[in-house]
């Protein structure tokens, strides 16, 4: 019987401690999940950051005019509220409405472009930088980004970790609740960076200059423009048409004539104008012909290689050849002199060899036969007036005429010039391919300017020849075997220089891609950007 109540006592203390752990257990749980002065002190040690804009370092022109970045525009962080919201639908006209009433719902705190500055406690401005603009500047060079931020092509590609090294933010930091709502009243860190992004990359090109060979180039359909100044090379300016703005990256993916595309790294024939490596060699063998007669064509191999709408030249010597661009004539200086010397001084001229201005930013290397095929007659023949297996950029062609107008001296394309710190100090860039290489004697580059000058007043130059500037032009006409309803397309080129007192100075590269009839287009444009040189930097002298 005792010890049937022990049994029932113990019974009772262990169903007495369960209650008091159940009614425990009970109140904890009570104040962990409605305890909102728990959830409230929770909230409150939460931090948003809301990032209104990025930048990233400045890529500039010779004179630190600044090639991005240079648009701005008000952006709002905005911490809502209903007086908040009803400010920026009158700021904005009522345009979206729709957005703001989803964001007073919403709470959280966001940012959205402003036509106009409004006041209100709860909103932040910021003036951003624009990346780029809608008529953008050398967009082939600048390039664009991809859709993190980064550099996707030209130098934005290929000088990335330095313009993220300037990168900067516009930011705002809230405290927030658990839902991510602001909290009326708390402080928040406002944070703008954004003038770190005047650092970056100074290039070789003149913004004054870009813009009127960008508007120029566009008479050319499809083609290329260059600009370099002797004797370094530097390129001054750079433009492919079509062009494209890389604030609309979809637009410029979809249309026609590939914008994308550099055509000034691309390679082509380079008919006529390549007839001055054969002319540079033959002055440096001192094997020029200074007597031959054209009598309209020339058999090579048993295939008869015809001049211009089969024209005989009659008796030329070297300028009366380079004026009137006789085929027969170069033909002959090739057999005489054979493939490989000709060969040999293409190379040094920088034909055949890919330029990389840095990572990704390259242009073509184009395409120079090989020694053994110039033995074949025939394949010597088309070598020696720029036709073939040969092709060749507007950059190197353009390095080219800047050799012989550096007295022989060819020096590899420049075009960037420095880094820019955040003072716009500039600290010089070389690359490993820099070069400068004396390819043919002087008095044989002075030669070749003299046929030049001559070919601009009196032969196929004349139609392009800028009104009172002292200047040499050497044309060209490509070949390229397709044909469009019936008519082969061609590629027409203009090469050649303009001078200040003290000789040659800037040269100017022209193509114009495929088009069965050029209609001038070519000459148009090299007159009008070579006018454009001389009213920029040439003296009233050297001008007039």
């Amino acid at each position: 019987m005792r010890n049937r109540k022990m049994h029932a006592h113990r019974a009772y203390l262990l169903f007495m401690l369960m209650l008091v752990l159940l009614g425990a257990a009970g109140w904890s749980i009570s104040r962990v999940s409605g305890g909102a002065e728990y959830v409230d002190a929770a909230g409150r040690q939460s931090v948003y950051k809301l990032e209104v804009a990025r930048s990233r370092g400045t890529i500039y022109d010779r004179n630190l005019q600044p090639l991005t970045g240079a648009g701005q525009r008000q952006v709002a962080a905005v911490a809502p509220t209903i007086e908040t919201i009803g400010a920026l639908e009158t700021a904005t006209g009522g345009q979206n409405r729709e957005r703001l009433a989803l964001a007073l719902e919403d709470g959280k705190p966001f940012s959205m472009p402003l036509p106009q500055p409004i006041e209100d406690n709860c909103v932040d401005l910021f003036t951003v930088p624009v990346r780029y603009s809608e008529d953008q500047l050398a967009p082939h060079i600048v390039g664009y980004l991809d859709s993190m931020g980064s550099g996707a092509s030209g130098i934005e590609l290929a000088m990335n970790d330095v313009l993220e090294a300037h990168g900067g933010e516009a930011a705002v930091y809230y405290h927030v609740d658990a839902l991510g709502r602001v909290i009326a009243g708390a402080d928040r860190l406002i944070v703008d960076t954004t003038e770190d992004s005047q650092g970056g990359v100074a290039l070789t090109l003149d913004a004054d200059l870009q813009l009127v060979v960008q508007e120029a180039a566009r008479e050319l359909g499809q083609g290329a423009v260059v600009v370099t100044e002797s004797p370094n090379c530097e390129i001054r300016a750079l433009a492919s048409a079509p062009d494209y703005s890389p604030a609309h990256m979809g637009e410029a993916a979809k249309a026609e004539g590939s914008p994308l595309v550099n055509r000034a790294f691309c390679s082509y024939a380079p008919g006529s104008v390549f007839k001055l490596v054969t002319a540079a060699q033959a002055l440096e063998d001192g094997n020029v012909p200074g007597n031959f007669v054209c009598t309209g064509s020339l058999n090579a191999g048993g295939l008869a290689f015809h001049c211009i709408e089969g024209t005989a030249h009659g008796r030329v010597g070297l300028r009366g050849a380079l004026e009137k661009s006789c085929n027969c004539y170069f033909i002959s200086c090739a057999r005489a002199l054979g493939g490989q010397p000709v060969l040999g001084m293409a190379y040094n001229l920088g034909f055949g060899l890919g330029q990389e201005f840095g990572r990704g930013l390259f242009t073509q290397a184009g395409n120079l036969p090989d020694g053994a095929s110039l033995e074949n007659v025939r394949a010597l023949a088309n070598f020696a007036f720029g036709q073939g297996e040969l092709t060749v950029t507007p950059v190197q062609l353009c390095a080219m005429m800047n050799a012989i107008a550096s007295n022989g001296v060819y020096a590899s394309p420049k075009l960037i010039a420095g880094l820019v710190d955040n003072q716009l100090e500039v600290s010089p860039f070389y690359t490993v391919e820099d070069k400068s290489l004396e390819v043919m004697r002087p008095v044989t580059a002075q030669q070749l300017q003299e046929c030049l000058k001559s070919a601009a007043a009196n032969g196929t130059g004349r139609p392009g020849a800028p009104a009172g500037v002292t200047c040499g032009i050497k044309t060209g006409t490509a070949q390229t075997g397709i044909f469009q309803g019936g008519e082969e397309l061609l590629h027409f080129w203009y090469s050649g220089f303009v001078c200040d007192e003290t000789g040659p100075r800037y040269c100017i590269t022209v193509l114009r891609e495929s088009s069965p009839d050029d209609g001038g287009a070519a000459a148009k444009v090299f007159k009008r950007v070579a006018e454009e040189v001389a009213a920029l930097y040439l003296s009233g002298e050297a001008a007039g």
